[in-house]
């Protein structure tokens, strides 16, 4: 019996370790994989580059794979044509659903009208279809959590000249205002790559393009935050350049800096956050066959090499960055012909050759390549790739599932993103991703809270039912701004209850100033108002009720109270008296009569109007207040961690226009580096304001 309960008890200690962030990394878990690609030969396809996704398309907790067609699509060598999805069991086993006449091209999933379903994008080369569903080289189509049926949702899109060409397809909420946006870049020569903004009614505007008749491309496109400035950059196989910073409305920059410009687009690009600060980085294949990573310093605003000692002159074509073992440090993955090899990283630029593995014979080259779907709830990212085998005009593809090999062992949940230092704004739609594992016989399901204030909470729930599949797409709720965000993850529909958190903060920055554990003292003090009543005759009184918004209810019952109020705008105070004895709201004393007493005060126009131009700024900006009264005024700039950098104004000041220049500089001289700023002004104990600046140098 004593060995029986001490075999109990540490097995409960090893469940509830398991039950953490990290998955236990058991005989190296995440390096070995074994084909899983049954059902997948339905339909054959015809050769020519395509892209794959994963994404539980009917919301049933199980992956599925998702693209649209192959070149001679649609029904042209094969039967296959449209969106294509292959719905998957949990076991990789697969079915194949179709609808539309078109194919070869690219493909994004995302909630585009926030109904809670899963919509596709998609960039064709060319639009074979005669209906509205396939007529343009862009588009986008609503689900309706099926998976199988689509409704056009693309007024405006492929309307500047995309007449030939569309490909690689991603989404974004690349403008932060709670639809998802899309980009798509051509294959070949003569389009570039095109941005389109979602009016959020199925019309769209294009904001960028990039590229045109005397410039390549490849077929790789992707959206993601870089330099950690809250705007979703992108990253392109484009020729020239492939980097992009995007500035929050729909514009871009180059973004190359000190990286090579190669005359040929790089074969594949991918982003993934190698050194684990919370901004994507960079990883690709150039024309010569070198695997080059680059980090972004948002400080020096510059590249940092963190290539090592991968190889140079390869046969890879496709490559993705994807955290394979579950240890916190993103591992890279590349796939050529007929061989995929994997290298593990350690979050410093040092690669480590893994496993390479043969996933087809013969002359075979990858044409599509994705990791990232866990199919079978194992806990771990499984593979999927599309390989060409033959020669021209014969060409075959043959789309493959490759599942990680550890058995299921106890339920976990493995954060994948956020998982720290990001920063996004209120109001956009994020994914949430994470892998799971779970017992084969339940899917399970996830609740989502987050926290502004730590990472012990208070936690406010975002969904208590999501399905286990991996993702979510959440719209960030309107709020203050913090920079000690947390999200948790919970798993249910098991016998043992999982939470996990994020493992580090990340950031929110909303409109209404900044509430943050890096700034003590009060940072956000509601701004208040006082009543006075001079009238000593009410001094005989003894009931006060204070009803501030005129709603019936009492707010307070002080004299003369200060009232805190939580927005701007224009409130009616109403004031009721009593003596203690009448209750009649008329009461006659010896020196007057009172009644209800009504004031409208406009907490808006009494407010200091704090601005700041130019913002972005790269030598000098100017900071602009008007304040009402005469007080202490005090304006200082932290830096994102909440560091004080300058103090700017503190000092008496009198009612009325104020200005002060900050160059960039710290209180010794020091030009202080790139990157995101605030600026706080503080009157007295009565208002203070926060507000973001953005140095570009």
């Amino acid at each position: 019996m004593k060995t029986l309960t001490s075999f109990f008890a540490i097995f409960l200690l090893l469940s509830q370790a398991y039950s953490q962030e990290t998955i236990s990394n058991r005989n190296r878990g995440g390096f070995q994989f074994i084909e899983s690609s049954s059902g997948l030969n339905n339909p054959e396809w015809d050769g020519g580059n395509t892209e794959i996704e994963f994404a539980d398309m009917n919301q049933d907790g199980y992956v599925d794979m998702v693209s649209i067609g192959d070149h001679g699509s649609p029904n042209i060598n094969t039967n296959e044509h449209g969106i294509m999805v292959w719905f998957g069991n949990g076991t990789g086993t697969w079915s194949v659903e179709m609808n539309g006449d078109f194919g070869y091209g690219g493909i994004a999933v995302g909630d585009v009208n926030r109904d809670g379903l899963w919509d596709v994008g998609y960039g064709m080369h060319h639009n074979y279809s005669s209906t509205d569903f396939g007529d343009q080289l862009m588009e986008v189509a609503l689900g309706d959590g099926t998976g199988v049926n689509w409704t056009p949702w693309d007024d405006g899109l492929a309307t500047n000249g995309e007449d030939y060409g569309m490909f690689a397809t991603d989404f974004a909420d690349i403008n932060n205002d709670g639809y998802l946006d899309i980009g798509s870049l051509s294959f070949g020569s003569g389009n570039g790559f095109h941005i389109y903004l979602n009016n959020g009614d199925g019309t769209w505007t294009q904001s960028y393009q990039y590229g045109g008749p005397t410039s390549n491309s490849n077929e790789g496109f992707y959206f993601g935050d870089i330099n950690k400035d809250g705007f979703s950059d992108c990253a392109a196989t484009q020729q020239g350049t492939y980097v992009f910073f995007g500035n929050g409305n729909g514009n871009f920059t180059t973004a190359l800096y000190n990286m090579p410009s190669y005359s040929s687009p790089p074969s594949d690009v991918a982003l993934g956050d190698v050194d684990g600060d919370g901004g994507k980085d960079l990883a690709l294949i150039n024309y010569n066959g070198d695997i080059k990573v680059w980090i972004f310093d948002e400080d020096d605003e510059n590249w940092i090499d963190y290539s090592g000692s991968l190889p140079t002159g390869s046969d890879y074509y496709y490559l993705e960055l994807f955290d394979l073992n579950n240890d916190g440090n993103i591992d890279l993955l590349a796939s050529g012909q007929g061989e995929l090899s994997i290298w593990s990283g350690d979050g410093y630029g040092n690669w480590n050759l893994e496993n390479t593995m043969t996933t087809a014979y013969g002359n075979a080259y990858t044409n599509a390549f994705r990791v990232g779907g866990d199919v079978d709830h194992n806990g771990f990212a499984d593979i999927a790739l599309v390989q060409e085998t033959g020669s021209w005009p014969s060409t075959q593809n043959h789309l493959k599932c490759f599942k990680e090999t550890s058995p299921f062992w106890l339920p976990a949940i493995k954060v994948v993103f956020p998982r720290g230092g990001e920063v996004f704004y209120q109001d956009s739609d994020q994914f949430t991703d994470w892998l799971c594992a779970v017992d084969p016989e339940s899917t399970g399901v996830v609740g989502l809270d987050y926290s502004l204030k730590g990472e012990t909470g208070p936690w406010i729930m975002i969904t208590s039912n999501a399905a286990n599949s991996g993702r979510y797409q959440w719209t960030i709720p309107q709020t203050i701004s913090s920079n000690n965000c947390f999200l948790k993850y919970s798993l249910k529909g098991n016998s043992k209850s999982i939470e996990v958190i994020t493992p580090n903060a990340f950031t929110i920055l909303g409109e209404d100033g900044v509430e943050a554990d890096f700034i003590a003292d009060s940072l956000l003090v509601p701004p208040q108002f006082e009543i006075q009543f001079t009238d000593q005759s009410l001094g005989l009184l003894t009931s006060w009720e204070w009803d501030f918004d005129n709603d019936g209810t009492i707010d307070a019952t002080e004299r003369n109270p200060v009232y805190s109020y939580s927005q701007p705008g224009t409130y009616t105070v109403k004031l009721s008296v009593s003596d203690g004895q009448n209750s009649d709201t008329e009461i006659k004393t010896d020196y007057i009569t009172v009644h209800e007493y009504i004031g409208i005060y406009d907490i808006t126009s009494n407010q200091p109007e704090l601005s700041v131009y130019p913002n972005p700024f790269s030598h000098s900006t100017a900071i602009n207040y008007h304040i009402i009264f005469s007080g202490m005024v005090v304006l200082k700039v932290y830096d994102i961690s909440g560091n004080e950098v300058r103090t700017l104004v503190n000092e008496n000041q009198p009612a009325g226009e104020h200005s002060v220049v900050w160059n960039g500089t710290d209180d010794s001289g020091n030009p202080v580096g790139s990157g995101i700023y605030f600026h706080r002004l503080k009157i007295g104990n009565i208002f203070s304001e926060i507000k973001r600046i953005l140095l570009l140098k």
